[in-house]
């Protein structure tokens, strides 16, 4: 599938144009969905990044490393969010553009996971306060 993907956004086609100018316009309503779909993998980061700051900011909460720990790894899948939003709407908008299927991504599989650990996390974390 990587190699799939990669052949779905080549930066420069034969003949020299970039991405945005490969094959032809896709359909306005195509491109602002997808557009929509990625300002929501944006929303998502940065509810994450306004979460980490304030699990730093829950004194009474956890000590000080555990809090530490819980909003790094926001921060992490916040910037890991952000990377696959950008790269989902770029693989999605240049298939649109050749015309070729949107195909299939595991990234939803993986951010599941992500979030599960994430409860686990915050549930350790809540554990340790309640001690």
């Amino acid at each position: 599938m990587a190699t799939e993907d990669a052949a779905a956004r080549p930066e420069r086609a034969p003949d020299g144009q970039a991405w945005w100018q490969q094959g032809e316009e896709p359909d306005y309503r195509a491109t602002l969905a997808n557009e929509r779909t990625f300002l929501a993998w944006t929303r998502t980061a940065l509810g994450m990044f306004a979460g980490a700051l304030a699990v730093l900011q829950l004194h009474q909460l956890a000590p000080f490393p555990l809090r530490l720990a819980l909003a790094c790894y926001l921060i992490a899948l916040a910037a890991a969010t952000t990377v696959v939003g950008y790269l989902q709407w770029r693989t999605r908008q240049g298939r649109m553009r050749l015309r070729r299927p949107l195909g299939q991504s595991p990234t939803q599989v993986l951010l599941t996971v992500a979030l599960l650990a994430l409860g686990c996390l915050v549930a350790a974390v809540v554990g340790c306060a309640s001690r």
